[in-house]
């Protein structure tokens, strides 16, 4: 039976002592085959978005030659989902089921077979994706049917330009610096697959990197606590000014970030208490950078490219 596991929890800070804890997916692959070898169609196309809430990529996307439908592209969600109504309208074959882990139970849900998904001229043909109800990710941004994860984006080098609201599918690759990331992590001693792993150095202490997943669904940095119930891991050692939002989190400000080169300041940090499964100590938004260009093929991201 194909096995997969949903790690439900993201933070937000709605303002600098407000915390909003919404439900984005990050959906992680333990050991799961392909279910089907996808067959990709290359694009070199610039595709508009719309920006919700600074943050939030909400593109327009055809399933199976029917649409547009409003989708969440993510990269921090490793595949692809769809409502159910949207599954009932495709009339979308079922090809599986896969368990979903939540932090109140676990359930089993529908795995279905998309025969082409395309945004723009960006086409991923035979493509599995689960279905879910995402009603949380509806609160967050209204009226999307699915959303679009790294099994179809890892298919493409991506260019996001969030001040021109702009996706580019292919392309040369921009000037600038060459960050490696991970694709693969563990969680609980098993593999994880389709993940964007940065690692992140915090300037304000001396001590190795941390690993962070580069997402596109956060909206603010976030460190997450080992354990239920424990307090999060603090690279800083628990030496930099505080304040309190709800729900008994702290937020860290003006903390400076150094991603090779590349040096982020002024930035909050929420460290939530809230117990998370997940296989990197944090969140990074993608939304911190006005571009950021991923290289699936490459392995690497450029940060605030040049062009």
């Amino acid at each position: 039976m194909l096995t997969a596991c949903l790690l439900p929890a993201r933070c937000c800070i709605l303002s600098r002592c407000c915390l909003l804890v919404q439900y984005i997916l990050l959906i992680a692959l333990f050991a799961l085959p392909g279910v089907m070898a996808a067959q990709v169609g290359q694009s070199n196309d610039i595709t508009k978005f719309r920006l919700r809430d600074g943050y939030l990529i909400i593109v327009q996307t055809m399933v199976n030659g029917a649409g547009p439908f409003t989708f969440l592209l993510d990269t921090g969600t490793t595949r692809t989902v769809i409502d159910p109504s949207l599954a009932r309208q495709l009339r979308a074959p079922v090809i599986g089921e896969a368990s979903l882990t939540t932090v109140l139970h676990v359930r089993q849900d529908k795995l279905v077979r998309l025969n082409e998904v395309q945004v723009g001229d960006a086409v991923v043909s035979d493509l599995g994706a689960m279905v879910d109800n995402l009603t949380r990710i509806k609160i967050e941004a209204p009226g999307i049917r699915g959303v679009l994860g790294e099994d179809f984006l890892s298919s493409f080098d991506l260019l996001i330009d969030y001040k021109e609201r702009s996706l580019r599918f292919g392309g040369p690759a921009p000037a600038g610096e060459r960050c490696r990331f991970e694709t693969m992590g563990q969680y609980h001693g098993l593999s994880t697959s389709n993940r964007l792993l940065i690692e992140v150095k915090f300037m304000e202490v001396s001590g190795d990197n941390v690993q962070l997943q580069l997402d596109t669904g956060a909206k603010n940095l976030e460190m997450f606590p080992v354990r239920q119930n424990s307090f999060p891991s603090q690279p800083w050692g628990g030496a930099m000014a505080a304040s309190s939002g709800v729900n008994g989190t702290t937020i860290y400000s003006s903390i400076t970030l150094k991603i090779g080169a590349t040096i982020i300041r002024d930035l909050d940090i929420v460290q939530s208490r809230r117990a998370i499964a997940f296989d990197a100590v944090g969140l990074l938004p993608a939304a911190i950078f006005h571009k950021i260009y991923i290289s699936h093929s490459g392995g690497y991201v450029i940060l605030n490219p040049t062009e």
